[in-house]
């Protein structure tokens, strides 16, 4: 296998956590990056606090970690969040900008300078943004989180056509419900009582023909055959981890 020098944004999340975990296992050199301080797994071989919101501030973690490993192969972009508020009616201008702002400008400031340190170097990397299939259909809820997640379906598709003659490829994996903290949050904002939030659970799953939903290891596998180096003609994908979701709804 070959080595690979690894950065992953929300490396203390509940998808991150497990990308971490497997690019580890795979026995690659990984880099995380969090809001949280403080490494989520001390096997990393650096940890860097990141707020994805500051350009500045990514900028600063890429040149760090070329600095300290000579080039970055793969970029998992995992950080991201939901927002607070369900009903998009309810939902202020303010909170509509701060979702754009982390899950959308943060995915593009660190693809851009990723995408940038790998054209400086010569890297034949991979550049790994994750989106959500809430951004390929209409929704009730949370309609900043799909509306900054299919705009992060762009900025994928329009990197994989810049950067393709330099041999760096561009994918974004769109996950479906996932049981990590963000669906239990949106889970909980359903009711107020610890019964309701599982009830909204277990309905949702039900709309799935997989009758579940994934496991963030399930997402992971993804990930990792995106970014694989034997896969780099797989570019401009978006690939959904979703149990079939797009079978039984949608548009």
């Amino acid at each position: 296998m070959t080595q690979q020098v690894v950065l992953i944004t929300g490396s203390s999340g509940g998808i991150g956590s497990q990308v971490v975990v497997a690019f580890l296992e795979r026995g690659d050199i990984v880099v995380g990056a969090d809001r949280t301080a403080g490494a989520p797994d001390q096997r990393l071989s650096a940890f860097h606090e990141l707020d994805v919101t500051d350009e500045a501030w990514c900028a600063a973690v890429v040149v760090a970690v070329v600095a300290e490993f000579g080039r970055i192969d793969v970029l998992v972009h995992a950080a991201g969040v939901l927002g607070t508020t369900a009903d998009p009616l309810a939902t202020s201008t303010r909170e509509f900008e701060h979702v754009m702002l982390t899950n959308t400008a943060g995915s593009f400031s660190m693809a851009r300078e990723t995408a940038n340190a790998m054209l400086a170097i010569g890297t034949s990397g991979s550049i790994l943004l994750i989106s959500s299939v809430a951004a390929k259909e209409a929704r009730r809820d949370y309609l900043p989180y799909s509306a900054s997640k299919l705009a992060v379906l762009h900025i994928m598709w329009s990197l994989a056509e810049i950067l393709g003659p330099s041999g760096i490829s561009v994918n974004a994996v769109t996950p479906g419900p996932v049981e990590t903290e963000m669906w239990a949050q949106k889970a909980r904002d359903s009711g107020a009582d610890p019964a309701s939030a599982t009830g909204a659970s277990a309905a949702r799953a039900l709309q799935l023909p997989m009758r579940r939903f994934a496991q963030p290891e399930e997402v992971t596998r993804a990930i990792v055959f995106l970014t694989l180096p034997e896969n780099r003609y797989i570019s401009g994908v978006s690939l959904d981890v979703a149990g079939g979701a797009h079978l039984g709804m949608g548009t």
